[in-house]
């Protein structure tokens, strides 16, 4: 089903993306398309009629179902913490 709008996320698992951000935050969805399962990879869901994958992490592998550049501050907090890793991790 078409989602688009605001919505939070479920955590599953601990997020390198998602440190400092508030748990009960928002964040902007605009897709037709999910991953229903990514494995050991999802480390966070969102409900939208299903339980679908909102952001996965596998070592250096970061995806977001989101748009972070929409998501206003928490999605700049979620950019920031990529850019923090990448450069940690050269």
């Amino acid at each position: 089903l078409p989602h688009m709008g605001w919505n939070q996320l479920r955590r599953v698992k601990s997020s390198t993306l998602l440190e400092g951000v508030a748990e009960d935050a928002y964040f902007y969805f605009a897709h037709s398309y999910a991953a229903l399962d990514a494995a050991d990879a999802g480390v966070a869901l969102c409900d939208h009629s299903t339980p679908f994958v909102a952001l996965l992490e596998r070592g250096n592998l970061f995806a977001t179902q989101f748009h972070p550049e929409k998501s206003g501050p928490v999605g700049a907090r979620v950019l920031s913490n990529f850019v923090r890793h990448a450069s940690e991790n050269r």
